[in-house]
């Protein structure tokens, strides 16, 4: 996605090349938002952070810490489409904005990404492995202006982290949905994974795909005669 020149404060971070959260804000509030509010369609936005990221920089440094950040903005890239705007907050704290992604589609957008995220292992003695914590709200769902959507991803954040961390959540009111992991097995879970893989497809359609075949057979059926 190119974004307008024409910022009087900072536009990327640094170390990730994501953008800043002031400038996230501004583009969610001006460009995103009003375009979803004139022709109707998704949008979807998160926050994640990394469990016990303290630690990391603690008991390894600065630079593995870095190295981590690094290695999960490219992860992150890897799983969320091109039109995703990305943040980085501060810290560990990231965020995105999903244009044309329905809540459902942008959930299991981040439940692929937190499963990425527990499998990665940074080179180090021991090498490093982490988790993270994610929070989703929608548009016009959960929050008409940017400063509610924020709002309302921050506080999934937070339901997230003080559950047991390393999920996904959604704002407390909304209870439509739980984590994947409630509904599928592990296997199941790592067979889709694998399967999007092979077939270069996210995890998202080819759950859409399933449903639709699955209500095709019980909808479509020719109507049975009543029971005698």
């Amino acid at each position: 996605m190119r974004y307008p020149t024409t910022f009087e404060l900072p536009t990327t971070d640094d170390l990730t090349g994501l953008l800043t959260a002031a400038y996230f804000r501004h583009l969610l509030r001006t460009e995103l938002l009003p375009r979803a509010q004139e022709s109707g369609d998704p949008l979807a936005v998160f926050l994640f952070d990394l469990d016990n990221f303290l630690a990391v920089n603690r008991d390894h440094g600065r630079e593995a810490g870095d190295r981590v950040l690094t290695v999960v903005t490219a992860a992150l890239k890897d799983t969320v489409p091109e039109t995703a705007m990305l943040v980085r907050c501060g810290g560990d704290e990231f965020g995105g904005a999903l244009p044309d992604v329905r809540l459902d589609d942008a959930f299991t957008l981040m439940e692929e990404f937190r499963r990425k995220v527990a499998a990665l292992a940074i080179e180090g003695d021991p090498p490093l492995q982490f988790t993270c914590s994610a929070g989703l709200a929608a548009f016009p769902a959960h929050g008409k202006t940017d400063i509610e959507l924020m709002r309302e991803a921050d506080q999934a954040l937070y339901l997230a982290k003080t559950t047991g961390r390393n999920k996904v959540s959604l704002p407390l009111g909304d209870s439509r949905m739980v984590t994947k992991t409630s509904y599928y097995t592990t296997t199941q879970l790592e067979r889709l994974a694998d399967l999007a893989k092979t077939l270069r497809r996210n995890e998202a359609s080819l759950l859409r795909e399933a449903l639709d075949d699955t209500l095709r057979k019980y909808t479509d059926q020719p109507e049975m005669p009543p029971a005698s």
